[in-house]
Order: C-alpha cells, then structure tokens, then sequence
C-alpha cells in the first residue's frame, strides 16, 4: 500500500461541528509521519473557516487553510457536477446522489458534489456514505488476475454456476440473465456477470484479492484527515467464510466511500502507478519518479482496454430508448449482451468506465432492502490518454415501466455521460459564445 493514501494522526482532525469517524468498522489506514508532516504544512492556525459549495448550497466547513490555501475544487466543474446530479436523482427514493471529479495527472478533487436527504453531519456524502461497491471492485481484481498471470484477456470460464469445483463457494447468480455456456474475462467484465468474476476471483485466492485491494485504497482514507471521513470496511482475508471468496472480488460484503473508488481508477488510468489525491492547492503531489506500481502497466492498461469496450458509442439514446430496446435489454436470454456502460457513451470522446448495482442494506441492520439499490458508474476520459476520472452514485429503487434505471447502467451512466460531454465540450461552447 503506497504510504501517502494511508490515514494521517486524528489530532489533525479540526472540529468546529464536524466529527471524525473513528472506530467504524475494521480500518486498515495507518499513521504516517511523513503524510502527516505535509498535512500540516497545509493547514494552519488561521481563524477563517472555509466553505465549499456542494450540492448548491455552499457549507461552512470547520478547517482552517493557512493563509491564501484554497481547496482544488474548480467552479465551474462543480455546478456541472451538482447540476448533472439533480436531474437525475430519484426522487422516488431519498433523492441522494455524489459524485466526484479528480485530475489523474496530480490528484486534484475538481469537483465533489452531493444531493438529497441527509444529516448535514454525514456530508460530505462522497467521504462519508459508506456503500457496498459491487462490480466497482471487478476491475482491480480482473487487474491482480493479470499482473499474477492467472488469466488473461481471452481466458474462458463456464457460465455455470453449478460447476464441480464451485459448488462449495455457492456462486452468486447473473441475476436471471443467460449468457452463453462461457465468457471470456473480458466480456465478462464488460456484461458484468457475476459467475466469471466470482469464479476468477476464487481463482486469485482471497490473499491477492485482498492485497490489490489494500494495495489501490480500498478503505484507506483520502482526505489525510482534513475532511471528515468513514473508511468503510474490509475484513481480513483469514476471516473470509468460502462464499465470502466469491463475492467480495466483486465488491459484496465490501463498504467503500465514493473516493475511494475515485482514487483507484485514477491509479488504473495512471498506467498503475499510484496517485494521491489532493483536496487543497499547493498540496505537493507525487512525482512520477516516486509514483508505486500498485500493478503492472500491462495489467492496468489491459484493464482500461476492456473498461473501453464496456462503454459502447453505438447507442447514444439514454433514456429514449424505445420499449421494445427495453425488453432486449432485460432479456433473460441475451443472444447478444449489450455492454453494461452503453450509456455513458458520449460522441466524440473516447471513454472507458464500469457499472455497478448493489442492493442497499437496511438501516441498522446486515439484510438487503429488495427493491432499492445504490447504483453506481465510475471511469474516465479520453480513454486513450486519461486525465480526468469521473464517479456517480445514487440511491434509487425499481420502477415498473423504467426498468433500467436503478441500473448502475441508468442514471449513474446517464449522469456520467452529461458531465463528460459538459467538461468536452461546454467550455468551448461558452468561449465562442463569448466571441
């Protein structure tokens, strides 16, 4: 794990009615003297509080910045942010959506908006509204698949999730979608099933899977003590029972925050080099030379390959889609899958991303709602050249009639794509308007 995404001393931690989250479940951050020591010289003792809009509404937050410190944050990136999230939230549901921009060159948090019900206390949501990650997690597992030579792009796995060997790890289903009788690892990332990316990850065994998943971030702090912040949850490998070994490479039984997942697809689109992120300017960011390679260049630029093809140009509809395109899509016999992530395509930009839908667990409890889900879509763009990963998550609930849209495919995607397109190509817009 690269020492500067580990958690720095609590004590840097300056109230002022935010709480630090400590003790929440099993954190596998760690102190760190010399984060701690940059953390420092980018705060101060100075009396302004700083504020940071998210979600529209500008919130005073109790950190002091030495003096003319100024968060990363980028307006202008923001409002688009904020604004792609509220046209999208369900509000059906809670309405709670965040997401998250971040520069994958040095780190910078552009852009971390939120929307819809909550205790103020529990914002921001990107730091602080822990969920199960899901197919988020697939990539870096698919990653540690090979970087350790276990599979490659190409290599077949049965469909079958009653096959000899698998039974005692009780495989998830595809969720009633029928695929052929074996899926390449690729295609299997790219039409998210649940057998192929449960049976490679009994093959990587539970040590690497969770070594690559400590190793990007997974429930390490971001923010190095400076916002508030749960870490989320991660048992250790030892602890995992055997259905365990299949389900938490691909992110269930896992608690994440958004920027979390924010930093380790920065670290894939990095050539798997690690990145840490930066929530103030000046905050030195590591240099290329001192960047660890979390995995292999082959392994993560193979894994940005195939992230490429499970966004798909080929429809650019999103939600006038007509009924029947519907129906195919959650058809129980796919001929043809589609790609998960078709709706994040955007015309013009080249983007590489993955889908995600996990039930949300009840309030207070270890049970699943049954119809209400965290969706979620997190990539980058240009795909080709990456500078610039972007994250959505919402809480929304099945719709009868719309029933793509508590998809990570749906309004995450759709989301996804609006901030993309608006950072592409508004500013141009807004520049030659200007003329």
């Amino acid at each position: 794990m690269n020492t500067k995404v580990k958690i720095i001393n609590n004590a840097l931690m300056l109230a002022a009615g935010l709480m630090f989250v400590a003790g929440c479940g099993y954190n596998n951050a760690r102190d760190d003297a010399p984060a701690a020591e940059a953390a420092k010289r980018a705060t101060g003792s100075a009396d302004a509080k700083y504020s940071l809009e998210i979600g529209g509404t500008s919130r005073r937050l109790g950190i002091s910045l030495r003096t003319g410190a100024e968060w990363t944050i980028d307006p202008a990136i923001q409002r688009i942010v904020s604004e792609a999230l509220a046209r999208h939230a369900d509000t059906n549901d809670t309405g709670r959506g965040f997401a998250a921009v971040v520069s994958v060159g040095d780190g910078a948090v552009l852009a971390m908006a939120d929307c819809g019900v909550g205790d103020e206390s529990e914002r921001p949501f990107a730091l602080m509204r822990t969920f199960e990650p899901g197919h988020l997690l697939s990539p870096l597992m698919v990653a540690a698949a090979f970087d350790a030579d276990i599979a490659k792009p190409d290599t077949e796995l049965f469909t079958n999730a009653l096959e000899g060997f698998y039974q005692q790890f009780k495989l998830p289903s595809d969720a009633g979608y029928v695929f052929e009788s074996s899926l390449s690892v690729s295609n299997g990332l790219i039409y998210s099933s649940n057998i192929i990316l449960s049976k490679l990850g009994i093959l990587v065994g539970p040590a690497t899977v969770h070594s690559v998943f400590d190793r990007f971030g997974i429930c390490h702090m971001t923010a190095a003590g400076m916002l508030p912040e749960h870490p989320g949850r991660l048992r250790p490998p030892e602890k995992w029972a055997k259905n365990e070994w299949a389900r938490i490479p691909i992110g269930q039984g896992v608690t994440v925050n958004l920027m979390q997942i924010v930093r380790a697809y920065a670290i894939l689109a990095n050539h798997g080099r690690s990145v840490d992120l930066r929530y103030v300017k000046g905050a030195s960011a590591a240099s290329s030379e001192s960047a660890e390679q979390i995995v292999s260049r082959k392994a993560a630029d193979g894994v940005c390959s195939i992230l490429e093809g499970a966004v798909s140009a080929a429809d650019l509809k999103g939600v006038d889609v007509s009924e029947e395109e519907m129906r195919n899509d959650l058809a129980r016999c796919l001929v043809k899958p589609m790609p998960t992530g078709r709706r994040a395509a955007v015309a013009g930009v080249r983007v590489a991303g993955k889908t995600s839908t996990s039930l949300r667990r009840k309030e207070d409890s270890w049970k699943y709602e049954t119809d209400r889900y965290v969706a979620s879509f997190a990539g980058f763009f240009p795909a080709d050249n990456p500078s610039f990963v972007v994250a959505v998550c919402f809480e929304t609930r099945r719709q009868e009639g719309l029933p793509y849209l508590h998809f990570g495919g749906g309004r995450p995607a759709m989301a996804f794509a609006e901030i993309v397109k608006e950072m592409s190509f508004g500013h141009n817009r807004a520049q030659t308007k200007g003329k």
